[in-house]
């Protein structure tokens, strides 16, 4: 389809648009480029913020020993507590499986379905036409991806600088004002481990280190394995879109008579491998999903009623549950509306095949277009593991079930008072 001047330019057009995903990737230990012998180290880095993730869950711990009732205090300790423990199922699903997301994101990125299109590989007229249609519809999901990539880094980024800004510069301000018997903050909710010791002592650096890196590593864990999905998703929709050009395209005129079963049987291929690139994609998130889907049915119930309870009493909290629950939404759409577009998506492609003009065609093609719209009539939407599906009735349903424990939280509050 692409010669190697288009072919070249293409992909490092691809890559610069996801250029941020790469080095955020790198910063967590995870290398979504080539593989080289210096780069296999970082996942030496990728095991290293496993197990900080893991010590900086103990403070949290404290924190709910000393929680003394206080609602609102326990469930921001255990907000941030789910927060880590998926940040940690997430990083070490990229530790074993950060090679097979490589390989599938270079077939996004060389547009590898696409060059293999054997209709291009023909002397058909219409090859010109399709080529100018076809990458339209990249462009576009090419620019949607790093729209939602972009948007997805922003929230993240602003959370993440929210919790550890303001217990940076809250220490700041009682350590220059000498504010005695005071408790210093840690980048996330927990109680200090070594109190006793002082902020004048390393044990404070050593306190915000751990808890720095266990926020880094909960912040950016959504933009790098999410924003994998996310590009390949978007790049599915646009196999997707392309093969509906395909099968419309299939009684032009520019298509000679006597060539349209050959050009179906090439759609049939292209459609074949298509709905392979979707099923291994498929495979490869269902169950690490099942973790990010458990993790959003009980987090939006708790930072709902944060925000509830901050914007009573406390409008810093307020300000930051509000950013928490934008970088949650952001990445929860990249799930499950993407997965819903896909599906929505594949549901085109047998009209698609009946609104072309097949009835003034020969008895093969109609019956290799029949046999496209039976394989298409099959219901395909990513999975959560055996759990449930990736769409938006399923998000409208964590929603649902996230207001029902607000105010399940905010009733046990008024009780308590």
């Amino acid at each position: 389809m692409y010669n190697a001047a288009e072919f070249q330019e293409l992909k490092n057009n691809n890559r610069f648009k996801i250029r941020e995903l790469r080095k955020v990737s790198y910063i967590l230990g995870i290398n979504y480029g080539s593989e080289t012998s210096l780069k296999r180290f970082l996942r030496v880095l990728n095991l290293f913020l496993i197990i900080i993730c893991a010590i900086s869950l103990y403070p949290r711990w404290l924190m709910l020993e000393r929680a003394d009732g206080n609602v609102p205090l326990i469930a921001e300790t255990i907000t941030t507590m789910l927060q880590t423990t998926t940040s940690m199922v997430k990083m070490t699903f990229c530790l074993f499986m950060q090679g097979q997301c490589r390989a599938l994101l270079k077939k996004a990125e060389n547009y590898e379905l696409l060059q293999g299109i054997k209709i291009f590989l023909t002397d058909m007229d219409i090859k010109a036409e399709l080529k100018v249609e076809i990458n339209a519809i990249m462009a576009t999901i090419w620019k949607e991806s790093r729209r939602q990539l972009l948007s997805c880094l922003i929230t993240c980024s602003c959370i993440l600088s929210n919790y550890f800004l303001y217990a940076f510069f809250t220490n700041l301000y009682h350590q220059i004002k000498k504010t005695p018997n005071y408790v210093h903050i840690l980048p996330f909710t927990g109680y200090p481990m070594f109190l006793d010791k002082g902020m004048a002592s390393p044990y404070y650096a050593v306190e915000m280190f751990i808890g720095g890196c266990s926020l880094l590593t909960c912040g950016m864990c959504p933009v790098s394995l999410h924003c994998i999905f996310m590009i390949l998703c978007k790049h599915a929709c646009g196999l997707v879109k392309v093969l509906c050009v395909l099968l419309m395209r299939s009684t032009s005129l520019q298509v000679p008579a006597h060539r349209r079963d050959e050009y179906l049987r090439y759609c049939v291929i292209q459609h074949q491998q298509t709905l392979r690139f979707i099923n291994d994609i498929n495979d490869l998130f269902k169950h690490i999903t099942l973790s990010h889907f458990l993790h959003s049915l009980a987090i939006y119930g708790l930072v709902l009623f944060e925000m509830n309870f901050g914007l009573e009493t406390d409008k810093t909290t307020f300000v930051g549950m509000l950013m928490y629950i934008g970088a949650a939404l952001t990445v929860d759409s990249m799930y499950y509306v993407n997965g819903q577009f896909l599906a929505t998506e594949l549901e085109k492609i047998p009209f698609v095949c009946y609104s072309c003009d097949w009835f003034n065609e020969s008895e093969d093609f109609k019956r290799t277009l029949k046999m496209i719209i039976m394989r298409s009539n099959k219901d395909f939407c990513f999975q959560i593991s055996w759990f449930g599906i990736m769409s938006l009735t399923t998000l409208m349903g964590i929603l649902k079930a996230s207001f029902s424990y607000f105010l399940i939280f905010r009733d046990m509050t008024d009780e308590t008072n």
